[in-house]
C-alpha cells in the first residue's frame, strides 16, 4: 500500500514538473520546434501555433517541418540537413549524424499571410550518447528590428546629406557675399566710376564666380572619387589672396587688425592653390570672429624644413579653452554663441589638409591661438582629370 502511494506521489510530482516545463516552453515568445528523423515535428510550443496561424499542437506533430512551417514541398535550402541531403539520393533518409555539432543560424525572408517577414533561424543539435537524434529550430521574427535598422540608416543618410548641404551653404556664402557687395558698390556708384574701376569690380565678380564654380565641382567630386588636382604654386601669393578677400568681405572686422606675412625666398611647392586659399580664408575668419572688432594681429609664417613645408597661422585674440580645443575640427562644432556659424569651417580645413597628405594641429598659449599646417614639399598626390 505504501509503495503504491509513493508511486502515485512520484507520478504527480513528475506530472507537475512536466506541466511546469510545458508552461516554460509555451512561455517562450519565439517559436521552438523539436525536429526528429525524416524532418518530422516531434514537439512545438504555443508560439509555433501562433506562427502557423490557427494550428493546434497535435496537428503539427509528425508533419514535415518544411511543409508545416514554410509551406514548402521539399527540404528548405537553409536547413542544416540541406547540404547532406543534396549529396544523397532523394529516396535516402536524411542522416542527422551529419548535422554540424555546433549551433547554426540563418537570416531568411518569407511571405506569410501576405506579409514579408524577416526571420532569424537558429538550429541546435540534440545529442544522446554523443549521437544527434534530433535538433531544435528557433524562429525569431526580426522584421520590426530590421525595419528600425533601415529607418536608422535612412536617418543617418539624411544627416550626412544635412552635413553636405550645410557645408555647401557655408562654402558658397563667402563668394556670394563678395559678389553681393561688389554689385551693391557698382549700383551705388555707377555714375561716378570710370571704366577702369568698373573693369576692376567686374574682375572681382568673375573671381568670386570662379570660386563658386570650384566649390560646386568639389561637390560633384563626391560621386567621382579620386585624388585632387595639384600644381606648382606660390604659397605666399595664395596667402595674400586670402587676406585680400577677407578684408574685402569684412572691412569693419578687419580695420583694426595688423597683418604680418613671413615667407622664405623659395615659396614654390606642389599644392592646390584654390583649396588652400579656402583654408586660409576659413582660418582668418576664425581669428576675426575671436577678435570681435578688437585690435589685434594675425601672423602667417611659412618655413621649409627638409621635405616638409610648415605654415603657421597665429592670432592674439585670447586663445582657445582647453575644454574645447580637442573638438574644434569636429563638424558642426562651433564656439560662436551668436548662432551665425555652422561649425564647418575648421573641419573643412582639416579635410583639405588631409587631402594633401598633410597634418594640421592647434595650440593655445599666452592668449594666442596657433595653427600649424605641415605639408610634403614634394607631393605624393596624383592629379585627376576634370
Amino acid at each position: 500500500m505504501s509503495s503504491s502511494m509513493e508511486n502515485q506521489n512520484q507520478n504527480r510530482m513528475l506530472e507537475d514538473e512536466i506541466q511546469e516545463l510545458q508552461s516554460i516552453f509555451d512561455g517562450i515568445t519565439d517559436p521552438l520546434i523539436l525536429i526528429g528523423e525524416n524532418l518530422t515535428i516531434k514537439k512545438a510550443n504555443q508560439a509555433t501555433m501562433d506562427f502557423v496561424y490557427g494550428t493546434n499542437s497535435d496537428s503539427l506533430i509528425s508533419q514535415k517541418c518544411y511543409k508545416a512551417l514554410y509551406n514548402r514541398e521539399q527540404i528548405c535550402p537553409y536547413c542544416p540537413l540541406n547540404e547532406q541531403n543534396n549529396k544523397q539520393k532523394k529516396e535516402d533518409k536524411p542522416n542527422l549524424q551529419l548535422i554540424s555539432q555546433a549551433p547554426q543560424n540563418h537570416e531568411i525572408m518569407v511571405k506569410n499571410e501576405g506579409q514579408n517577414l524577416k526571420l532569424n533561424l537558429y538550429f541546435f543539435p540534440i545529442k544522446k550518447n554523443d549521437n544527434v537524434y534530433a535538433f531544435v529550430e528557433r524562429i525569431s521574427n526580426v522584421t520590426k528590428v530590421k525595419e528600425k535598422e533601415e529607418e536608422n540608416l535612412r536617418m543617418r543618410n539624411l544627416a550626412s546629406l544635412g552635413i553636405l548641404v550645410s557645408g555647401v551653404a557655408h562654402e558658397l556664402n563667402n563668394p556670394l557675399t563678395g559678389i553681393g557687395l561688389t554689385v551693391q558698390n557698382l549700383l551705388n556708384n555707377i555714375n561716378n566710376l570710370n571704366k577702369d574701376l568698373i573693369q576692376n569690380r567686374l574682375e572681382l565678380i568673375k573671381k568670386d564666380l570662379s570660386r563658386t564654380a570650384f566649390i560646386v565641382s568639389d561637390i560633384i567630386s563626391f560621386a567621382k572619387p579620386g585624388g585632387i588636382k595639384i600644381t606648382l604654386a606660390d604659397i605666399r601669393e595664395t596667402i595674400q589672396r586670402a587676406k585680400e578677400t577677407v578684408i574685402r568681405l569684412y572691412p569693419i572686422l578687419t580695420q583694426n587688425i595688423g597683418w604680418e606675412i613671413i615667407t622664405e625666398s623659395d615659396n614654390l611647392f606642389y599644392f592646390n592653390p584654390v583649396k588652400f586659399e579656402r583654408v586660409f580664408l576659413n582660418l582668418f575668419q576664425n581669428s576675426l570672429q575671436a577678435f570681435d572688432y578688437r585690435k589685434g594681429k594675425i601672423l602667417v609664417e611659412v618655413k621649409r624644413k627638409g621635405d616638409t613645408v610648415h605654415i603657421i597661422i597665429e592670432d592674439d585674440a585670447g586663445g582657445i579653452s582647453e575644454k574645447i580645443i580637442t573638438k574644434i575640427f569636429d563638424p558642426f562644432f562651433s564656439s560662436n554663441n551668436s548662432g551665425t556659424g555652422t561649425g564647418l569651417g575648421l573641419s573643412i580645413c582639416y579635410s583639405i589638409v588631409k587631402e594633401h597628405h598633410g597634418k594640421i594641429n592647434v595650440r593655445s598659449f599666452d592668449q594666442k591661438t596657433r595653427f600649424i599646417i605641415s605639408l610634403p614639399a614634394y607631393h605624393p598626390v596624383k592629379n585627376t582629370d576634370e
